[in-house]
């Protein structure tokens, strides 16, 4: 993996002014990935976006964890069901 593909978790922390264990707990709950070199955590950086979206949420609107949790598996349903509707409607399209 190359270094400009990861993030050290403690810059982004002060990039984002987050507290390093607001990370932590989100690789606890298993939300996040973060990557051990050298005794040095890092993020993956296509992470990114992803994490800004969580702590949007948790900042913006004040959703804790256990929330953002299941806010995430429910977006993550709802676009297994879009795509799934989509290929029934291409399946149908077949037939017509």
């Amino acid at each position: 993996m190359e270094s400009q593909e990861l993030i050290i978790v403690d810059v982004f922390c002060q990039e984002y002014q987050i507290e390093i264990n607001f990370i932590h707990d989100l690789e606890e709950f298993g939300l996040i990935e973060t990557v051990v070199v050298q005794e040095q955590k890092y993020l993956l950086k296509n992470q990114l976006a992803f994490i800004e979206k969580i702590i949007r949420m948790h900042n913006d609107l004040h959703i804790n964890k256990e929330g953002i949790e299941v806010i995430l598996d429910l977006l993550e349903k709802n676009k297994q069901l879009e795509n799934q509707i989509k290929n029934l409607k291409e399946r149908i399209n077949l037939y017509e």
